[in-house]
């Protein structure tokens, strides 16, 4: 017969854990790993628990990247939502933060680092395999919602966005 034994949970008033983790899915499994009520405080890298750690925040009059236009593609990356004919797309934040990431290189390569770094958050870990598999899925929402934006792969480099139809693309 096994037994098992539970350390008690931390309960210092002033503890918390700092967490790197993509997905609240993570930070739970974490969680129920260490056996503890410990406040939680989610990264999504550790270059953003250097900042929190030191107290910095973000300026308030820091400038708000307005809506990129591809086409008649609309995307606002402040509200993750992006808007075809004026039209709102049902896409997920992931799939907003990769229309923002591509067409904010005005038709030019994003590369595969940036993509990561500005969509997943991370400075690594994240395999192509995933980009590309977000990708597909993204494909998918707008050739289903008559969205005339391509999204072309570059080989060995990344992705970039494109118009058809001759429209052109305009930031």
């Amino acid at each position: 017969m096994s037994v098992h034994i539970q350390d008690p949970p931390l309960r210092h008033q002033d503890a918390y854990a700092v967490v790197v983790a993509d997905t609240v899915d993570d930070i739970e499994q974490l969680n129920d790993l260490l056996h503890s009520n410990l406040p939680v405080l989610l990264v999504r890298d550790l270059d953003q628990a250097r900042r929190l750690m030191d107290g910095e925040r973000p300026a308030a009059g820091a400038p708000r990247p307005g809506p990129l236009r591809v086409g008649r593609l609309e995307i606002r990356p402040q509200e993750q939502r992006a808007l075809w004919c004026g039209a709102p797309l049902e896409l997920t934040a992931q799939e907003s933060g990769l229309l923002a990431c591509l067409a904010g290189h005005d038709g030019g390569v994003a590369t595969y680092r940036e993509l990561v770094r500005d969509v997943w958050g991370a400075s690594c870990g994240v395999d192509t395999t995933v980009i590309h598999s977000a990708v597909r899925r993204l494909r998918r929402k707008l050739e289903r919602a008559g969205v005339d934006v391509g999204i072309e792969s570059v080989r060995g480099c990344g992705l970039r966005i494109a118009a058809r139809s001759g429209q052109a693309s305009a930031n």
